[in-house]
């Protein structure tokens, strides 16, 4: 397997070479590398809901037909 930092600079060069050195600058400039902790900071977001919780609404929502399964589809418990 390719290491991290080779794969980024092949991709790198790919893109300068295909795309022309004015059209990657443009390219990369449309992504962040961005800051903070999503582990930690979708908790703000997200409540203290877990798997359980989320097991149990959608439990509630299939069996209430307010969520259509596909024909032949299983709802997992979080234990699967």
């Amino acid at each position: 397997m390719t290491p991290t930092a080779e794969l980024i600079q092949k991709a790198k060069a790919i893109l300068i070479r295909e795309l022309g050195p004015v059209d990657y600058a443009r390219f990369i400039q449309q992504y962040e590398e961005g800051t903070g902790n999503y582990t930690c900071d979708r908790h703000q977001w997200l409540g203290e809901e877990n798997a359980e919780i989320l097991h149990e609404q959608a439990t509630q929502l299939a069996t209430s037909g307010g969520l259509s399964c596909p024909a032949g589809a299983k709802l997992l418990t979080p234990e699967n």
